[in-house]
């Protein structure tokens, strides 16, 4: 019977929702409250604790989270107890404190460094029967980190190669664009000179089709010919009578 009800107190405990702080703009953080003040509500959600403005908040729900449950089942712990630790730090995976579940991890660590499960969750790797980080063996390997990945030297080199050849290209088509730009500019400034020019001609009163454009169908060709002048004739002298 007491264990029954010692059991049914655990399952009780673990049913109990942690603190749950709802936003008036619709969302929630769920954890456990650290700090509250009149203008602050300081929430640690495993990860790490956000704080939020009180005036933010619409209403509180509080509660026993897994954060609470994680500290008090680490406290309960040897620092010896490798099982212990590995068990905690898979319980605190399933409940999403992946923060908490490395560092229950690496508590097995310091007591059995060679312990394969704690390892392999870290992402270590065993190398020449030794087990190193991942970037430790990654090294050992040769590779080299390229941009956030591990490759080659001879991955690395090809990337380093199709990036600069890439912005090659883009350099060829920022320079044809810019020259395709002048050449419009310097097009739409020609014709605003010959409109200024047809328009200040019409202005003055010569004919459109004088200097270019339409204009007489043919022009004389070869010397100009003039007919002569004849010399001024002076007046016939008067008649002179003639003597009887």
């Amino acid at each position: 019977m007491r264990t029954s009800v010692v059991l049914a107190a655990v399952l009780l405990a673990g049913a109990v929702a942690a603190d749950e702080v709802y936003l008036k703009g619709g969302g929630r953080l769920s954890g456990r409250i650290v700090s509250r003040t009149e203008t602050t509500i300081e929430v640690d959600v495993g990860a790490g604790r956000i704080g939020v403005p009180a005036s933010s908040v619409l209403r509180i729900e509080e509660g026993r989270s897994p954060l609470q449950d994680y500290e008090e089942r680490a406290g309960r712990l040897a620092p010896g107890d490798v099982d212990g630790w590995i068990a905690l730090a898979q319980w605190a995976e399933g409940q999403g404190l992946g923060t908490q579940a490395r560092e229950a991890y690496h508590r097995a660590l310091a007591a059995s460094p060679d312990d394969p499960r704690a390892n392999a969750a870290l992402g270590n790797m065993k190398v020449n029967g030794k087990w190193v980080t991942e970037e430790e063996s990654y090294r050992a390997r040769g590779y080299v980190q390229y941009e956030g990945e591990w490759m080659t030297p001879a991955e690395r080199d090809a990337a380093e190669r199709a990036r600069a050849a890439e912005e090659e290209r883009d350099r060829e088509r920022r320079e044809a664009d810019r020259r395709v730009q002048e050449a419009e500019g310097r097009a739409a400034e020609a014709e605003a000179r010959a409109k200024e020019a047809e328009a200040q001609q019409a202005s003055d009163g010569i004919p459109l089709w004088y200097g270019w454009g339409a204009g007489p169908v043919s022009w004389p060709v070869g010397p100009v010919v003039r007919p002569p002048v004849a010399p001024p004739q002076r007046p016939a002298a008067p008649a002179r009578p003639v003597p009887r």
